[in-house]
């Protein structure tokens, strides 16, 4: 009995909720392409929350921020932040490393079965051939182009993670029939490898473009493109079509040639030895990151066949010529430079020092008061290991201190609950910090020393052991306070060489908040 379309679909998802989703994709990509949609809502502290949550994407961007296409922002220091990060790079920059993230992990899983890592190694070299091709072209967008033609694939993609036994059916068939995998699905699924990654796409928040260049369309019957988005979908499909000849056991020269002529008709400028050339330096950038990362070849009929199309050779050379250490977002842009020296923060205390030195160079220019704060309390939420965060400041009457923004989990609703009257007069443990101007420990609340002390508030909404207040004054006057907690106690939070951050992160505020009077 053939499968409908809608249950093939449901295999794929209660396939993510037993074996676990794509790899790296999860709940990170889709709340990130939510967040940085043209009409979201979502403000930049909430993306921040987002890409903070996720370790490695935390340290991808950092690493893109800091390389040399941004050095004009770096003001003599690195960049440690990703509030400060997003200001630079903005929504659909972030949203673009974020998703070639996906793909670029996945293929560094050697437990990965050979076919999907083949796959999922199709899927990068696409990309860096449209982006490639895009650069020489003068196509504009050359980070969607990337997306876009990577992601083409992804239906395949998820038929090769998910249902592994029908993909083996369809290839065997599909070899034997001499057509498509994607044909041949239809025939198998009742649903083709493109529905099936539009599908998933949408249900991931893809953006539009990204799911529109997913559709299979024959170059050949394709007009030449007048808009980006046209010249986007056409170097996807022609980067992808590339991929499919070269990935066969033996590669048809007919078919290769008659690839080339039908792209090359589309853009007048383009010609069979520019495309030769955009072949050859893709092929350099594949088998440098293979290298690098120790990814295994010897099986992979893509790079046999791209080396006997560029060299002449009936067997690959493995061996390219040694590559600078490189990020792994430096190999996917191949824009950026080796910076010589590992962007991976080690420890706490380096955060808290690098995120001092920023905001001291920030101080130095003119800048956003919201924005300074967002990135002194970022660096106060990594630095300390904070479970949460929130800043709160004055409100407008004067009368009471409310949470404006903040970091960590389920901040969101506990911001809106943080605010407390100010009052000179009373007893509990933030006026106290207020009133001394004072940095306050609380190490457990639940010591009779301090329970009369601690607001209520805080004990009922919060449920906190363990926290610390930071306040912000000027010339006496409370302006704000930086609340920060631990969900067990930390005996390394408070040792004395990550407090002496603190109190310079403490003065900087206050240097931030006098200068913008």
């Amino acid at each position: 009995m053939v499968e409908t379309k809608v249950a093939v679909i449901a295999r794929i998802l209660d396939g993510m909720k037993t074996k676990g989703e794509f790899p790296t994709m999860g709940r990170t990509i889709a709340l990130v392409n939510t967040q940085t949609k043209a009409d979201s809502k979502a403000s930049i502290d909430e993306l921040t929350n987002t890409i903070l949550d996720d370790i490695s994407l935390t340290n991808k961007l950092l690493r893109l921020v800091n390389s040399p296409t941004y050095i004009k922002y770096n003001r003599g220091g690195k960049i440690n932040t990703i509030s400060r990060t997003i200001q630079i790079l903005g929504f659909s920059r972030v949203r673009d490393v974020a998703l070639s993230l996906v793909l670029f992990e996945t293929i560094k899983d050697n437990s990965l079965a050979l076919d999907l890592r083949e796959s999922v190694l199709i899927s990068f070299l696409s990309g860096v051939i449209s982006k490639k091709m895009g650069s020489k072209l003068g196509v504009k967008n050359l980070e969607e182009v990337f997306i876009c033609s990577m992601f083409h694939t992804l239906g395949k993609l998820l038929v090769v993670f998910y249902l592994p036994d029908e993909h083996k059916k369809i290839k065997e068939l599909a070899k034997l029939n001499k057509i498509s995998e994607n044909e041949t699905a239809l025939a198998i699924l009742n649903i083709s490898y493109d529905t099936i990654g539009m599908t998933i796409a949408k249900h991931w928040n893809f953006p539009e473009n990204t799911i529109l260049c997913m559709q299979k369309i024959p170059l050949h019957k394709l007009a030449k493109p007048t808009t980006s988005i046209e010249n986007i979908r056409c170097l996807s499909l022609f980067a992808n079509n590339l991929c499919e000849l070269i990935n066969v056991e033996q590669i048809n020269i007919n078919m290769w040639k008659e690839a080339l002529n039908n792209f090359t008709n589309l853009f007048d400028n383009c010609n069979e030895g520019m495309v030769r050339e955009v072949l050859d330096a893709s092929f350099k950038i594949l088998m440098s990151h293979c290298e690098s990362d120790k990814v295994n070849t010897n099986y992979s009929n893509i790079t046999k066949n791209l080396t006997f199309l560029i060299k002449g050779q009936e067997t690959p050379i493995i061996q390219q010529e040694k590559p600078k250490s490189a990020s792994s977002l430096q190999i996917l842009d191949n824009v950026y430079d080796s910076e010589g020296d590992s962007l991976e923060v080690v420890t706490p205390e380096d955060i808290l020092a690098m995120g001092t030195l920023e905001i001291t160079n920030t101080l130095l220019e003119e800048f956003s008061l919201n924005d300074l704060l967002r990135v002194i309390l970022e660096t106060l939420y990594r630095g300390m290991e904070f479970t949460r965060t929130i800043i709160s400041i004055k409100s407008s009457k004067g009368q009471s201190l409310d949470g404006r923004f903040g970091f960590g989990r389920n901040i969101e609703n506990l911001v809106k609950h943080f605010r407390f009257p100010i009052d000179k007069e009373s007893k509990d443990v933030f006026n106290i910090s207020l009133s001394n101007d004072s940095i306050v420990v609380i190490n457990n609340v639940n010591d009779i020393e301090v329970q009369s002390c601690i607001p209520s508030w805080l004990r009922t909404v919060f449920n906190v052991q363990t926290f610390i207040l930071i306040p912000i004054t000027v010339r006496k006057i409370p302006i704000g306070l930086i609340y920060g907690d631990w969900a067990t106690v930390n005996p390394l939070a408070l040792k004395n060489s990550r407090m002496r951050y603190v109190k310079m992160l403490k003065n900087q505020a206050v240097l931030a908040i006098k200068q913008s009077m």
